[in-house]
């Protein structure tokens, strides 16, 4: 009876022990599986993120381009609108000395000069200036514009104008000789220019009239 009983007791220890680690295993296959569900979470997650930065960085740059084309944009539209109170301004100076209003068109020159002095008429601007000046008999004031005109614009279409006109302007101020300089120079420079008729009889003149004194 003793046997039997230990016995009986031997097999509900062992089924004990195989329920216990049956049970373990299950739960070690549970958390297993946790574990992988959880992993999978994760990496999904993980994926989801960097879509989402992507499509954030995105956005940013499409802000950003946007943002730089509105800026571009509000610059060409400013610089058109510049152009056209640039171009309108030096128009309304050249009316007014044509109409011999030269106060009003020094005044409407200088402005330009002031603030458009990197548009495409400032020189032009310069030597009209200059031209406002001598026909008001302001001839120091045109002196100062011819000379800062030619040191400035070398190569501009009116240089051998401005010549002509400092000459011319030189005589008012009784310069003389300089006026002689500034002809026969313009005459050996600009042999075909169409003041070449004009300076040459000036400059005889001049040559005339120093050499009567």
């Amino acid at each position: 009876m003793i046997f039997i009983s230990s016995a009986v007791q031997a097999d509900e220890v062992s089924v004990d022990v195989d329920a216990a680690i049956l049970s373990m295993h299950q739960e070690i296959n549970y958390l297993v599986n946790e574990n992988n569900i959880l992993k999978n979470q994760i990496e999904l997650l993980q994926e989801a993120q960097k879509v989402s930065s992507q499509q954030i960085e995105e956005l940013f740059k499409i802000l950003e381009v946007g943002a730089t084309n509105k800026i571009i944009e509000e610059v060409i539209v400013t610089q058109k609108e510049n152009e056209d109170k640039a171009s309108t301004l030096y128009a309304d100076g050249r009316k007014q000395l044509i109409f011999g209003a030269h106060d009003a068109a020094i005044a409407l020159f200088n402005d330009y000069l002031a603030r458009y002095s990197d548009y495409k008429n400032a020189a032009d601007a310069q030597y009209w200036l200059g031209r406002a000046f001598y026909a008001k008999e302001s001839y120091d004031e045109a002196k100062a514009v011819f000379v800062q005109f030619q040191q400035e614009n070398p190569l501009h279409p009116k240089y051998a104008n401005s010549m002509y006109e400092l000459a011319q302007t030189l005589v008012e101020l009784a310069e003389i000789e300089a006026a002689k300089m500034m002809l026969s120079e313009m005459l050996d420079k600009f042999p075909t220019h169409s003041l070449h008729i004009k300076a040459e009889s000036k400059l005889k003149e001049l040559q005339a009239l120093t050499s009567e004194s």
